[in-house]
């Protein structure tokens, strides 16, 4: 019951609104009668104040105290019987009042404030249990909607109809899902605010409303909880302001049905995309080619054999957890879907092994794609890590020939992306054959040491300037092509000074110097000294 409700009780029809004209939108969740002085510290929202006025009289500084503690406290009004002790109002109360919006009532003479109390008590219960009882038909309605099959629209329908202001519903990446108005738009100035949380960034179950320049809008929003963690928004155009109880109320029934709509949803979207994903992983990750095979999982993906593709693989540059990975993995795959429809091109969103995997369609072997690929990668890296605070690197392969390619393919793109990918300036990189150097990055760098020093290692027991002699005379032997006379003439010494030192390499090391397999380790070990600066020479 509010304020103006109040006023209308025949019971109470003397009853009279004297100032706080502006407060009669308030609501009364309780009354209480005044009976001593100390009552500031007792005071609650929405409460309202009856009183003789018997602790009022001869005291202004009190009575001034008091409305504004009332104010402060959110308080419905105070209510007074005027002509038992105080007779009259100061005028500075009165605008007082009126400053603050607080409903000053006068109370009629004829009945106690025990009656007075009761008869208000039993309205405000009446009122409870007639919206407690609209709420819980409402909430069977909108329930019903659901479980009917009929689906969101017609829910959010409704709810446009009982509230007569219109009303969206958007998801954590601020897409329209279902709205009720045509052309619905959120300006994108609004997106920093909604991921803040609005005017309640610390109370992100609060409703909140703001008005847009942009488009000359007012929008309030409420949270609406799903089982990832991320909100959808439910979106009412317009401002509801706090004392539209019942607005709230019928809204909050929707938002309950809503997220358990939501939720089922997700389950039937999750479980098809699951589905796709693992048909794919199983196919990428088995050794069979059978054409019976390859053509029942390009039917099942839905995709052509004969087509020509690209994969792309996209890798976090962040160590997450499990199950961060798990949950973040559904994100980026709903959001590159969603993306991907709204720019209407022939790309396929999968996650294998927690890990991006993009499928596209080579419309035009002629067209060099590398610039498109490279912004669309880029951007969607940059909005990936604004909805979901994580760094993205792609991978792209060369084009297969179809789609029994895809296996070979998944595994350039995977390669594509540098080992140290995390530190790298772009975020987009294109398959090619490694060379040495690149195939030396894959192999952990300890690896790499260990295999250096237990190769040379009759060599590195050596005192200093031998060894740096010895593995200089071999790195020149080996650059020229096992050559001794160009050895020679690189090194500046007599073609046997060579002869002899590599002689006595292969005695240490117990290995045929002209042997191609001990060649190949040797360039190897010694390009791994070199790379890893290990013992400078030459």
């Amino acid at each position: 019951m509010n304020v103006v409700e109040l006023l209308n009780l025949k019971e109470l029809s003397s009853i009279t609104l004297i100032a706080g004209e502006n407060g009669i939108s308030r609501r009364i969740k309780t009354v209480t009668m005044m009976d001593a002085p100390d009552i500031m510290q007792y005071l609650l929202p929405n409460q309202l104040i009856i009183t003789t006025a018997y602790h009022l009289k001869n005291n202004e500084t009190y009575f001034h105290n008091l409305l504004e503690s009332m104010h402060r406290a959110g308080c419905a009004g105070i209510a007074i019987k005027k002509n038992r002790f105080l007779h009259t109002i100061p005028e500075d109360i009165l605008e007082l009042a009126n400053q603050l919006n607080l409903a000053f009532i006068q109370l009629p003479e004829h009945l106690s404030l025990g009656e007075i109390n009761f008869l208000i008590t039993e309205k405000i219960l009446q009122n409870e249990a007639s919206l407690l009882t609209e709420a819980m038909d409402i909430h069977h309605e909108f329930t019903d909607l659901i479980l009917s099959g009929r689906g969101i629209l017609p829910l959010l329908q409704k709810l446009s109809a009982i509230i007569e202001q219109k009303v969206s519903l958007i998801n954590y990446f601020f897409h329209p899902v279902y709205t009720t108005k045509h052309n619905f738009y959120l300006p994108p100035s609004l997106h920093e605010v909604i991921k803040k949380g609005g005017q309640y960034p610390t109370l992100p179950e609060q409703n909140w409303s703001i008005s847009i320049l942009d488009n000359h809008c007012s929008y309030t929003f409420y949270p609406v909880h799903t089982n990832l963690n991320k909100n959808y928004y439910l979106v009412i155009e317009g401002f509801i302001k706090e004392e539209q109880f019942q607005k709230h109320l019928f809204i909050k029934q929707a938002i309950n049905v809503l997220s358990f709509a939501i939720m089922q949803e997700q389950a039937l979207e999750q479980q098809a995309r699951s589905i796709r994903n693992q048909t794919l992983q199983e196919f990428i990750d088995s050794n069979i080619q059978t054409t019976s095979y390859v053509n029942a999982c390009s039917e099942e993906l839905s995709l052509r054999n004969d087509q020509s593709y690209l994969c792309i693989v996209g890798r976090t540059k962040q160590t997450i957890s499990t199950f961060n990975s798990f949950t973040l993995s559904k994100l980026i795959q709903q959001f590159c879907e969603e993306s991907i429809k709204e720019i209407q091109l022939p790309i396929y969103p999968f996650i294998i092994h927690n890990h991006l995997v993009l499928l596209v369609e080579i419309q035009d072997h002629s067209v060099n794609s590398s610039l498109f690929l490279t912004e669309f990668l880029e951007e969607l890296e940059l909005y990936i890590h604004y909805f979901l605070d994580i760094h993205l690197s792609f991978g792209i392969s060369n084009p297969t020939r179809s789609f029994i390619d895809l296996q070979h393919a998944y595994k350039e793109a995977f390669s594509a992306i540098p080992a140290n990918h995390q530190s790298t300036k772009t975020c987009v990189h294109f398959y090619r054959k490694k060379g040495i150097n690149e195939l030396l990055q894959i192999i952990p760098q300890n690896e790499l040491i260990d295999f250096y020093q237990t190769l040379f290692e009759p060599l590195l027991n050596l005192d200093s300037e031998e060894q740096t002699l010895l593995l200089e005379t071999l790195y020149a032997y080996l650059e020229c092509h096992c050559q001794i006379s160009e050895t020679a003439k690189k090194l500046f010494v007599h073609r046997n000074t060579v002869i002899y030192r590599l002689d006595k390499c292969s005695q240490l090391l117990q290995k045929d110097l002209k042997d191609s397999e001990v060649t190949i380790q040797l360039r190897l070990a010694l390009r791994i000294r070199k790379d890893l600066k290990l013992q400078p020479f030459i």
